[in-house]
């Protein structure tokens, strides 16, 4: 083999990795979302408040109209304000629901659709 052959092998081994690497570098842009339900935490809560009495309790660990009371006093005296993308009232269920069920933080992910940092705060 003359040294312009193993040049251009040099060369070519060189492309197939660049490519390779590129593309495994841009699989980690294509991203796909996780929270893909069709009730956002917000129409979730909604569900539960409209629904039976003892699944709201079940899942929440008070009665309907005492979230209602505890939500006022919590905006009143607690400082407790709808954020940018998350509602008072879903936050105030996000915390009940993990205080009544001792949920992981991934699994309040899945079931408000929010993410870990958001879940977190």
């Amino acid at each position: 083999m003359d040294i312009i052959h193993l040049v251009g092998l040099a060369a070519m081994i060189s492309l197939y990795v660049t490519i390779k690497c590129t593309k495994k570098y841009a699989s980690c842009f294509n991203k796909m979302s996780i929270h893909t339900s069709i009730l956002s935490g917000e129409q979730w809560v909604q569900e539960l408040l409209d629904g039976h009495a003892e699944r709201f309790y079940n899942k929440m660990g008070m009665h309907q109209p005492i979230i209602h009371v505890l939500l006022a006093l919590l905006k009143a005296d607690g400082g407790l304000r709808d954020s940018r993308y998350v509602t008072a009232r879903e936050q105030l269920a996000t915390f009940l629901h993990d205080v009544r069920r001792g949920l992981s933080n991934r699994a309040l992910q899945e079931r408000f659709q929010r993410s870990g940092d958001t879940i977190s705060k």
